[in-house]
């Protein structure tokens, strides 16, 4: 996944700046108040961040950023994920935040709410730099970046595993009745309910065929009256079928003279054998008319309790079939209820022993884990200017849980002699920043975070520490896309693409601009960082930096 531009409109001095990215390491250059930080502001607020009305450059009626995402990864339980798919993996996003305060957010051409998009933007990248809340000061993501940092995949995800066995059979027991009264009383109710629907022996599609049959029974002195006349009027003199027989006749003495004649008789013929069989279907038909007033009585009395089933177990006689079969599985668990109790609790016991085991491992794992990855990190930080044996994992114990039952906290003395606090209380952005960037460059394969953006990561760095940032960040850039803002040609020497901030004054306003280096350009850059007014000692010095980082 990389971010391949940004666009800016009207935020802060910002009145209209394109930034294209590429991946790899890049870095942003400029004079001091050109605007370099704004860059990372205008992506803060594409990934999500609060905006306010202060943000939008004086005069213009809205700030607008846009953030274009290509080969962004799926992801079935980010909600955004639908337009993730829907761009084929490119994802533009497009935040508009107008001079009242309001903002509105756009993610592939659909509104969708800030706090979604801080949902998508968080596995997309990580910023550090002064006063950004970063993830990397989560617990819950500290845990998971030692995990993967130290290959403890395997082992968390039997934990997981053993963990959700155990909770189904805590969940399965916590659904046993435990109060004998109310356990009695349900049996007896679900007895009472199974026995009546199996006693009323129905079959699917009863209900139907018992109104059809009550039906019939009120009207059957009219039924059989009309089949009656029906039948007469097939059978008797002057009939249908003495009627078609004339037909047959006079179409045979017809046919015997003129062949054309032969298929109306085929047909006559047909109408005749249909009409006798007609007359024979209504004979029978009216002789099974039943007038018996107690067949009616049964039948409607059979319907009465049809209904009666349904009114207390379902709109049709299907869902009253299925209400007993439930009523009856739930009866022969309730009445083995103590046999399931004692399985439960036997399950209980095993999993949770196995859940302790897996556990144990895990934690006795991770304190290892602990100690290299303190070694590792600490091992980058004398180059970056920061002490020795700074950095340290504490691991403390936790409420047992699906990843264990540890709770692990980065921790960092930034003083030598003073006791160590916790990665998020440090309060210097430098000092978080740079310690971050050693976290980053040991955990690079670990972390998936795509793109990371560093602010001020230089702060407080000279020059004996300065070609080592540049080395880390580059570094970096083998596993991630890196952006980084930074006034030390040191670092910026080492950047796969170089772009420049600069400023200037038009009709009394300030704008600024931004232009990628390239050659000698970025060579006049670096001089220019380097002071000196940018002369020969300085572009020697420039090309030097060059040289070496390459």
């Amino acid at each position: 996944m990389a971010l391949l531009e940004l666009n800016v409109e009207n935020l802060a001095v910002l009145s209209k700046v394109r930034l294209p990215l590429s991946r790899g390491f890049t870095v942003v250059t400029g004079e001091t108040g050109a605007g370099k930080s704004l860059v990372v502001d205008a992506l803060s607020l594409a990934l999500g961040a609060r905006a306010s009305a202060d943000q939008v450059r004086s005069g213009e009626a809205a700030a607008r950023i846009e953030a274009i995402f290509d080969d962004v990864p799926r992801d079935a339980d980010e909600p955004l994920d639908e337009l993730v798919a829907a761009g084929e993996g490119m994802v533009i996003v497009r935040r508009e935040i107008s001079a009242d305060g309001r903002s509105t957010v756009r993610v592939n051409d659909r509104t969708v709410t800030v706090g979604a998009l801080a949902s998508l933007a968080g596995r997309l990248a990580e910023i550090h730099g002064q006063h950004d809340q970063q993830r990397l000061l989560d617990p819950a993501r500290q845990l998971a970046l030692l995990d993967r940092a130290s290959d403890l995949g395997e082992l968390r995800n039997e934990v997981q595993a053993r963990h959700r066995a155990w909770r189904a059979v805590v969940a399965a027991s916590a659904e046993l009745l435990t109060d004998a009264h109310e356990l009695a009383r349900r049996v007896e109710l679900l007895r009472h309910q199974a026995d009546e629907i199996a006693a009323a022996q129905l079959h699917a599609g009863e209900d139907f065929e018992l109104e059809a049959t009550v039906r019939a029974a009120q009207h059957a002195q009219e039924i059989a009256r009309s089949a009656a006349e029906a039948h007469r009027a097939l059978r008797d003199e002057g009939g249908a079928t003495e009627q078609a027989g004339a037909a047959v006749s006079a179409l045979q003495a017809a046919a015997a003279h003129d062949e054309r004649f032969a298929p109306l008789l085929e047909r006559a013929h047909g109408v005749l054998a249909e009409a006798e069989e007609l007359a024979r279907d209504v004979g029978d038909a009216g002789e099974r008319v039943d007038l018996d007033p107690v067949s009616r009585a049964a039948a409607e009395e059979r319907l009465e309790l049809v209904y009666e089933l349904k009114r207390k177990y379902g709109a049709t006689v299907e869902q009253v079939l299925d209400f007993g079969a439930a009523a009856t599985d739930e009866l022969a668990r309730l009445e083995d209820q103590e046999g399931a109790r004692d399985r439960l609790r036997s399950q209980d016991q095993r999993l949770r022993a196995e859940l302790d085991e897996a556990t144990q491992r895990l934690t006795a794992a991770r304190r290892r884990a602990a100690t290299d990855l303190a070694k590792r990190v600490n091992a980058e930080l004398p180059p970056l200017g920061l002490p020795a044996s700074a950095f340290g994992v504490g691991l403390s114990p936790a409420e047992s849980g699906p990843f264990g039952a540890d709770r692990v906290e980065f921790t960092f003395a930034p003083n030598p002699g003073e006791p160590p606090r916790a990665l998020a209380r440090i309060a210097s952005g430098g000092e978080a920043s740079r310690l971050s960037l050693a976290l980053k460059v040991v955990l690079a394969v670990a972390d998936d975070t795509p793109l990371l953006v560093f602010d001020e990561v230089d702060a407080g760095i000279g020059g004996r520490n300065a070609a080592a940032l540049g080395e880390r960040l580059k570094r970096l850039a083998d596993h991630h896309q890196v952006l980084c803002v930074t006034h030390l040609p040191q670092v910026a020497a080492y950047a796969d693409s170089h772009l420049h901030v600069g400023k200037r004054v038009d009709g009394g306003r300030t704008h600024t601009e931004l232009r990628a280096l390239s050659g000698d350009e970025r060579a006049r850059e670096l001089a220019a960082m380097l002071g000196g007014g940018g002369g020969g000692e300085a572009q020697a010095a420039a090309a030097a930096l060059l040289r070496s980082a390459e």
